[in-house]
């Protein structure tokens, strides 16, 4: 660090020490003022995610704050009315989002077609199919190994994005993607330009050329993608959801719905596996201990892909703590709302921070680190903190059952079959945030040394 830098830091030592000590009036939300934005700009730069968790420590015993135009809120009691009462996000989040009329992003929600969408993220129903989930991540090893036996590097972040892939299609379609196989490619470089050039680094906008070329192609691919595959018959008497969703709402919007599922279900686990990686790789013990505790399980887990594995769950937990993939919740007031003792205006862009509630030092002890089976402890020193990965309310994760289902298949099968270590080339973890979708993930591709066992 540099003596800026340093300077820098104990400066903003010194002014949360004295925020600690003043009084703060009732009701009153704070705010970052000239000389601590500063400070923060030459600690972190454009990083806001990291100006966010340190905000969330700087105003701890206030339970809230504003920043840029928006209130994030970190305090449980308020997050929980919050959520609860104010059940709408932001309406117009994702006003620029290729997202933005699917049940994700549209203010004309069609019941018929949550029901269609519902249906299948049932928890039974997803159990049910898992084996679908083991043939994916079997392939994904194979190909590891393929690369691995080779001598190659394994790039964990482009091959967990085409197993996330090949999971919605075969899970949530019923639809061969073969993203596994490099037959989707193109479509996985659009996701790529969109979600990460764009929404997440920020090197092109939504208004470039680069960015338009790949929603149209996009809009394309899903386009032929759903024309085809509502030309296959069913042979089943429960219809395919992409046929529920095109009786439910039409092609067009059938298509965009498609679209969420290839992105948001596909992007927020192919960004978990790699962080989990990285941390497996620098905790070498802790990998040890959940690769004996799947090797012991993986045949009853082939048989009953629901079966429980404490030790990699209560793992997977805590990754999900120290670094949720989807940092906040949005919440708008439509008119002036009462709070606790906080007033809201109308229009007021509100975010539960999850980031900052999950690492805030008032909830979890040493709440910054990685304990890696903290929630191996059933008390109530973990069951009363306050813990949303998936978020919460009327706009709880749909796909959260799925997503932790492919998780625990993945890591375990993973550490079954490979030893992972990291490489001179894996890099140090850092994230960018995309705002518009509420999506973290690590800045750069993540690759790692994997020896079949």
């Amino acid at each position: 660090m540099s003596l800026v830098g340093v300077l820098a830091r104990c400066i903003l030592a010194v002014l949360s020490f004295l925020q600690c000590l003043l009084p703060h009036r009732k009701g009153t939300i704070p705010e970052a003022g000239f000389i601590l934005n500063k400070l923060l700009d030459l600690l972190f730069e454009d990083d806001n995610l990291l100006k966010l968790e340190f905000l969330t420590d700087f105003y701890e015993d206030f339970g809230l704050f504003r920043f840029d135009n928006k209130i994030y809120i970190f305090d449980q009691k308020l997050t929980q009315t919050v959520i609860n009462k104010l059940e709408k996000g932001a309406q117009d989040y994702l006003e620029n989002s290729p997202l933005k009329d699917t049940i994700l992003g549209s203010t004309n929600r069609s019941p018929e077609v949550r029901r269609a969408i519902a249906t299948i993220f049932r928890k039974s129903v997803l159990e049910e199919k898992g084996n679908l989930i083991i043939k994916d991540v079997e392939k994904l090893c194979d190909n590891i190994a393929e690369e691995a036996n080779a001598g190659q590097l394994v790039n964990v972040t482009d091959w967990s994005l085409r197993m996330a892939m090949d999971v919605v299609g075969h899970m949530l379609l019923q639809l061969d993607m073969h993203a596994l196989e490099g037959q989707q490619q193109l479509l996985l470089e659009c996701l790529m330009t969109i979600l990460h050039r764009c929404y997440a680094l920020g090197e092109i906008t939504a208004d470039s050329k680069e960015f338009k070329e790949a929603n149209d192609k996009f809009e394309k691919l899903t386009t032929k993608i759903l024309a085809d595959a509502l030309k296959i018959e069913d042979h089943h008497d429960e219809k395919r959801l992409v046929v529920k969703l095109h009786e439910a709402c039409g092609f067009d919007l059938a298509r965009d719905n498609m679209k969420l599922f290839l992105m948001a279900g596909s992007e927020t686990t192919a960004a978990t596996i790699p962080v989990l990686l990285y941390l497996l790789t620098t905790y070498t013990d802790v990998q040890e201990e959940l690769r004996a505790e799947a090797n012991e399980n993986i045949d009853a887990l082939y048989k009953d892909p629901s079966l429980a594995l404490p030790k990699l769950e209560a793992v997977l937990k805590e990754v999900l703590r120290v670094y949720p993939i989807a940092p906040f919740i949005s919440r708008q007031t439509l008119e002036e709302v009462n709070v606790g003792d906080f007033t809201f205006e109308a229009n007021t862009d509100i975010k539960a921070f999850t980031w900052g509630i999950h690492r805030s030092k008032n909830q979890w002890s040493k709440s910054k680190e990685f304990i890696p089976f903290r929630f191996l402890d059933n008390s109530s020193r973990v069951s009363s903190k306050m813990y949303i990965p998936f978020g919460a309310g009327s706009r709880v994760c749909i796909g959260q059952h799925l997503a932790w289902l492919e998780l625990k298949i993945a890591t375990a099968v993973m550490l079954h079959r490979f030893n992972i270590s990291k490489i001179q080339e894996t890099r140090t973890l850092r994230f960018v945030t995309d705002w518009a979708h509420a999506v973290v993930h690590p800045d750069k591709d993540l690759l790692f040394r994997f020896e079949v066992r």
